[in-house]
């Protein structure tokens, strides 16, 4: 009997030990994902306002110096948009349309770094899965306290020599105050990223609704 209640008592403390370290695996990958997406922002940011020199080429009209295009972070979470990919999202070149245009903003192009609408070659640099089953939930805006989380696509640019970011969201080309991306697991567990136009990157341990 008593080698009986023993062996419970091991079953029980190492269901309870398996359990645990199966939640705290799921909360760390979902924390290093949202950090991983805070530092693509980061490194947008850098290569748009400090030292990340690109080349001319013919179908771009840039400057001798070549310091004059913007980089960012596409998301894209919705089919209503070419090829929206929820568990992924681009790092991109913000080109100049032309010498005396600045970069819009914009990503030109679908999910599958692909260019869409009789666009120049894509502005992809990089596609970033998430992986494991985690997906953006959610993109939020808010501005002069009002809170919106309908939306399917967000692009946050940096471009020189402003520190600020610009923050669009679908594509409509209205700049944003703030921004939240909101990244799920597989268990619901929610995080999320805050970019602020003034340049701040954020991360939260809650849903962008709890963030804002």
């Amino acid at each position: 009997m008593e080698l009986l209640v023993s062996i419970a008592i091991m079953i029980i403390i190492s269901t309870v030990i398996a359990s645990n370290q199966k939640q705290f695996g799921a909360g760390a990958a979902l924390k290093n994902i949202v950090n991983n997406l805070s530092l693509s922002l980061r490194q947008a940011q850098i290569y748009g306002v400090s030292v990340k020199q690109l080349a001319p080429s013919s179908s771009q009209a840039y400057t001798t110096t070549g310091f004059n295009a913007g980089y960012g972070v596409h998301f894209s979470i919705a089919p209503s948009y070419p090829t929206g990919d929820s568990s992924s999202y681009l790092f991109f070149l913000d080109t100049k349309p032309s010498a005396l245009v600045a970069p819009n903003g914009l990503y030109l192009g679908d999910m599958n770094c692909n260019p869409i609408g009789g666009n120049p070659p894509s502005e992809c640099l990089d596609k970033v899965v998430l992986g494991q089953g985690h997906t953006i939930t959610d993109l939020c805006s808010l501005e002069s306290g009002t809170e919106v989380c309908t939306h399917e696509q967000l692009d946050i640019t940096f471009v020189r020599p402003a520190v600020e970011a610009k923050i669009i969201f679908n594509n409509n080309g209205v700049l944003m105050s703030t921004a939240c991306i909101e990244v799920s697991s597989t268990d619901g567990k929610k995080n999320s990223v805050v970019v602020y136009t003034t340049g701040q990157v954020s991360v939260r341990g809650t849903s962008c609704i709890d963030a804002l």
